[in-house]
């Protein structure tokens, strides 16, 4: 009996370990020190700014994607001299986190963003970047899983926490973006999307689930049939996609342009409508991951963590036997 409870837990411990390896497109962790291509710009620490863009007219690496595929951010726009510490659509580095620890992973976790101004807008150029993996500026996922962690200053209008920017891919409001991972006005929390044929998908909370000066861990999932939104590991609603009369339920990728946005752009701490940027998001984000796979909720970042998991599991087959042999 006793070999058969620890390869019970062996068990146990190694599928903790294939979780932490999921399809993971984009990384963004916000931990970048001593990353040679951002610190050429400024050391990483808190209260120092991410390196900006100039309005998206100079490649400045900002974020770096740990998921191996180079999907690394910028950031719009500190200041108009960098250096002149207007801080209108930048961010800086800030220490205060969801944990100190991320659960799935065991990773060391120290620093979050927080906008430095009233415009915040941080996002992937691709053009730039260079991915050398899964482009996510050009995927269209069947199935996909999107993951942030928050903290919100102001929250009063709509505030976009992981956006994708396009317009015309939805078919009841083509003003509307592919994407909105974001707080509503009477602080309901959402996921929306526009899949390839048009249709459009929601969740959206009750009124008053979140507050400001609180971290919450939010998780949207889409595996090609239900769409799913947890926060904090609480399911929050479903949606069952087939029921929309899609034959094609995809993330969607359109071909609009704007002056300042592509179709397929990812956003961190903005929204997209009507071609224009907005929604912005005030306050502290962390810990970004996008998945083109269906997540479980036993491989979010912030589960409990691996050992106390392996402790609850341990107990509960040593309660098992003790059943048993009483």
């Amino acid at each position: 009996m006793k070999k058969r409870i620890w390869f019970l837990l062996i068990f146990f411990l190694t599928s903790l370990a294939v979780t932490a390896s999921a399809d993971v497109v984009a990384y963004w962790r916000f931990d970048d020190v001593g990353d040679a291509d951002i610190e050429q710009w400024g050391t990483v620490a808190a209260g120092n700014r991410l390196p900006d863009s100039d309005g998206q007219t100079v490649w400045r690496k900002a974020v770096h994607d740990y998921s191996g595929n180079g999907n690394h951010l910028t950031t719009w726009e500190y200041d108009d001299t960098w250096g002149g510490g207007l801080g209108w659509a930048g961010y800086n580095w800030a220490s205060d986190v969801p944990s100190g620890i991320v659960p799935l992973t065991g990773a060391s976790n120290a620093l979050s963003i927080q906008n430095a101004g009233g415009w915040p807008a941080a996002m992937s150029w691709s053009e730039q970047s260079l991915p050398s993996g899964t482009n996510i500026e050009t995927m269209t996922p069947a199935a996909f899983t999107i993951e942030a962690s928050f903290k919100a200053e102001t929250l009063n209008s709509y505030h976009t926490i992981v956006g994708r920017d396009d317009r015309y891919v939805a078919n009841t409001n083509g003003d509307l973006a592919a994407v909105y991972f974001q707080v509503m006005p009477s602080k309901e929390v959402a996921f929306k999307f526009a899949d390839m044929d048009g249709y459009w998908h929601e969740i959206i909370s009750s009124p008053d689930a979140v507050t400001t000066g609180q971290w919450y861990n939010m998780v949207g999932v889409s595996d090609g049939s239900i769409m799913s939104l947890y926060l904090d590991n609480v399911l929050i609603g479903e949606v069952d996609l087939t029921a929309s009369g899609s034959t094609n339920t995809a993330l969607a990728l359109g071909n609009a342009s704007g002056g300042d946005w592509e179709s397929g752009t990812w956003s961190i701490g903005r929204g997209l409508y009507a071609g224009g940027h907005g929604d912005r998001w005030l306050g502290m984000i962390d810990e970004v991951r996008i998945s083109d796979s269906a997540l479980a909720p036993s491989e979010f970042l912030f589960v409990p963590e691996p050992a106390t998991m392996a402790i609850l599991g341990l107990g509960s087959l040593l309660a098992l036997r003790k059943r048993r042999t009483s």
